[in-house]
């Protein structure tokens, strides 16, 4: 079988987490770490588009934060929202962390205004304590509605789905005087490339791939889709008409190179199926400026999975990372 039979979100996104890993843009990263040295308060932080929460285990980690962290993740999936308490749950106990799930407080579930939500509280001997929620919920609509509580918004992956002239205002808006990090902006680059060298390896006609790419890029740019391939250069110029200064930023490639460590041979077959349906889609409902037959997308899609399973395909992706600062008015 050289496709999985089912695709899940929660799965795709656990299984992009090593590739996140190596791709993140280290010195916007020290950056970030250095700008939070030295707090002696907590540190408050809302993520927007949190998926499994992989992002703060990461920062975690990797020693980003300061000794106590209050935490907010909003994602819009509640299958995610759930895994996300489950994945902090096992982590903090692998890590050595007490670890307990408490009821929300009164005050987060009425002030956040959002469906659902759980709340996991980390401790350790060394004095750190980290409380963490997550919600079903809208980062944006919680900018727009309610007065701002913290120090820093995370948004991985996320502002290249956003409108950033309608969405970055409001989300900045959340950390008046604090700070804006938002990696793994997608910014206009995909490739495939095979490193079989046998003769029986699924050939890919260079045309046809180019082709299905700016058709899967151009699903990005639709009038109907907020957000864009171009993302990451758009975002170094929203920050400034927003208000706000470039403290950091920085090339985030993805790349996935055989053998494939950890998850990472499922990323690629959801990426591959996610730019198949992508493609299909657009070219059923739009026509598309880039006209590609349904059985060639589809042809090409099965040869790339055939890689996949192969451990011959090469993926890579250009991204940035932004570190931002938002002024205290």
């Amino acid at each position: 079988m050289t496709r999985p039979s089912t695709y899940t979100q929660t799965r795709y996104l656990e299984a992009k987490r090593t590739v996140d890993d190596r791709a993140l843009h280290r010195p916007t990263l020290d950056s970030l770490r250095r700008a939070l040295t030295g707090d002696s308060g907590p540190i408050r932080i809302v993520e927007a588009g949190c998926g499994t929460g992989s992002m703060l285990r990461r920062l975690l980690a990797w020693d980003v934060l300061p000794d106590t962290v209050v935490y907010h993740g909003f994602d819009l999936d509640p299958a995610v929202v759930d895994s996300a308490t489950t994945e902090l749950l096992t982590w903090g106990e692998a890590a050595g962390y007490t670890v307990d799930r408490v009821t929300a407080t009164e005050e987060f579930e009425t002030t956040a205004g959002e469906v659902g939500g759980a709340t996991i509280a980390l401790s350790a001997n060394d004095g750190t304590t980290v409380r963490a929620t997550f919600a079903v919920g809208d980062a944006v609509e919680r900018g727009r509605q309610l007065d701002a509580t913290y120090d820093l918004l995370v948004g991985c992956a996320v502002f290249d789905l956003l409108d950033l002239e309608d969405a970055l205002e409001p989300l900045a808006s959340l950390v008046p005087g604090g700070l804006v990090y938002a990696p793994i902006t997608f910014d206009g680059e995909t490739f495939f490339r095979s490193v079989a060298t046998d003769g029986d390896a699924p050939v890919v006609r260079r045309e046809r791939e180019r082709a299905v790419i700016a058709a899967y890029h151009e699903t990005m740019d639709a009038p109907t889709r907020p957000g864009g391939s171009r993302a990451g250069r758009e975002l170094l110029e929203a920050v400034p008409a927003a208000g706000c200064r470039v403290r950091a930023a920085g090339a985030a490639g993805w790349l996935v190179t055989p053998p494939y460590p950890g998850d990472e041979a499922y990323f690629l077959h959801h990426l591959i199926d996610g730019i198949e349906s992508a493609v299909v889609d657009a070219q059923r409902t739009t026509g598309g400026t880039t006209q590609l037959a349904r059985e060639a997308v589809q042809t090409w899609a099965d040869r790339r999975h055939r890689a996949v399973s192969a451990e011959t395909l090469v993926y890579g992706a250009h991204n940035l990372d932004v570190l931002a600062a938002v002024p205290d008015s």
